[in-house]
């Protein structure tokens, strides 16, 4: 009998052994894959982090510690060759800032640690030694669960599969060839490393990018040059007006863009100020609902020569036009332009000057705009109609307009009225900023929220309908 059973004893053991080794050899391919994709990661990530505190220590020695935290801190000195960052960082301040290097330049070093004691406590060593670490505890972290123990321990937390008692067949099995491992397994494994790792390790001041220790320099500088931004609001409508150029000058969407790219735009047209969270607030702004997103729209729609000049100036500096040239603008940039608007565009300067007009113009339309925007429902009633009565103020409208009654030259007044299904009398009101609005007649029902926006379509629904 024993001698019948060695033959099957001895095919069960090879069985065994081959399935065992088909299992470790999946774990090997698993794990090789793995260890590769996040070698390559990490290797790239510090190449990455080397070249940042390379194009510091460039920057410090010539521009000082001060600009070399500034650039560091607002993101221009990632993926910058180390022979260019000096250049780039200089151009783009003073681009955007002329004079803000000197101005810091000039001040005393142990002035500015009493002034700015933020400033140097969040110093980049600090920040490029916790991003050093962090790589470092991830590299660790990686090679201790490179082996088969571990694909099947974190794939099962990453799959959320729970622990249950395994049948007889089931034990008899893990028992013979071990923990089998599959390709979902390796997928689960790969995905759960990756999640825990994450994102490549950036430079981080505590604060973040755009440490608050430096925007307090930055508006001192402001102040001292009179461009002081007078709110937090100001400062996000210059956020936006800059971002809405940029959209009409390169035909993209600032706001659509990778993190990655948003970064390397942003520190082009927003230096300092730009950063993820900065565009964040500016997107929650003034787009985070449709009633904003339509405001914007609105205002956008009403300059269409705003977006004209943009790409003229664009095509204008394709053909070679620069600041202060005084060359003529040749006829395929007027052209771009429109009648209407290229009478007086002799160069250049001119053209960035209607430029900047609109600018101001499209930012008074957005504040105008906002307002409508702001919750003045609840609360004491009291205080509500005075919210409701200042903002029908700043639209222009008053009891002494006459339906019909139009401004020829912005068409606003009281274009005419109707009735809503509940039965109250409304005005249609256009706003000097193009805006319409239904308004209440009836004084008391009109102070109780603000007054309802109406698309231009709608309002020729109202008027085209007979009452």
């Amino acid at each position: 009998m024993a001698g019948f059973l060695v033959p099957f004893a001895t095919g069960a053991l090879v069985e065994r052994q081959r399935i065992a080794d088909a299992y470790d050899e999946k774990s090997g391919e698993i794990i090789d894959t793995v260890s590769k994709k996040l070698t390559k990661q990490f290797d790239d990530n510090q190449k990455t982090l080397a070249l940042e505190a390379a194009n510091y220590d460039a920057v410090e020695s010539v521009l000082g510690m001060p600009i070399a935290e500034i650039a560091q801190r607002s993101g221009m000195l990632v993926d910058v060759n180390t022979a260019q960052a000096v250049d780039h960082v200089r151009d783009t301040l003073e681009k955007a800032h002329p004079g803000f290097i000197k101005w810091v330049q000039d001040k005393d070093i142990n002035t500015l640690r009493e002034t700015h004691p933020d400033f140097f406590e969040n110093a980049f060593s600090a920040s490029y030694d916790r991003a050093k670490t962090k790589l470092k505890n991830n590299r660790e972290f990686t090679a201790k669960n490179m082996n088969g123990g571990a694909i099947n321990n974190i794939s099962k937390l990453f799959l959320g599969e729970e622990e249950k008692e395994p049948t007889g067949v089931e034990k008899a099995q893990k028992f013979l060839f071990g923990e089998p491992v599959t390709t979902q397994k390796g997928v689960a494994f790969e995905s759960a490393l990756m999640e825990e790792v994450g994102e490549p390790v950036r430079i981080e001041s505590g604060e973040g990018r755009a440490d608050l220790a430096v925007f307090s320099m930055v508006k001192e500088f402001y102040k001292y040059s009179g461009k002081e931004f007078k709110s937090e609001a100001d400062l996000f409508l210059h956020g936006l007006t800059t971002i809405m150029k940029w959209n009409a000058r390169s035909g993209e969407n600032f706001f659509a863009l990778s993190d990655e790219r948003q970064n390397e735009v942003g520190s082009e047209i927003l230096p300092v100020y730009g950063n993820l969270q900065f565009y964040e607030k500016v997107y929650d702004k003034f787009f985070s609902d449709n009633y904003k997103k339509q405001m914007v729209a609105d205002q956008l729609k009403q300059m269409p020569a705003w977006t004209y000049v943009n790409q003229a100036i664009v095509l204008a500096v394709k053909m070679g036009h620069t600041k202060d040239d005084k060359k003529a603008l040749p006829d395929e940039v007027l052209n771009m332009v429109g009648k209407q608007w290229r009478e007086g565009l002799t160069d250049y300067d001119s053209l960035v000057n209607l430029s900047k007009a609109f600018e101001e113009q499209f930012k008074s339309l957005i504040n105008t705009a906002l307002d409508v925007a702001k919750d003045v429902e609840g609360g004491d009633p009291e205080k509500v109609a005075e919210n409701v009565g200042n903002l029908l103020t700043k639209l222009k409208f008053s009891d002494d307009l006459i339906v019909g009654d139009i401004n020829e030259e912005d068409q606003s007044g009281i274009h005419g009225d109707f009735i809503t299904p509940n039965g109250i009398q409304m005005y249609i009101y256009r706003a000097p900023n193009g805006l319409y609005y239904a308004i209440p007649k009836d004084k008391q029902i009109r102070l109780l929220k603000p007054p309802l926006r109406l698309s231009s379509e709608q309002v020729e629904k109202i008027l085209a309908k007979p009452q």
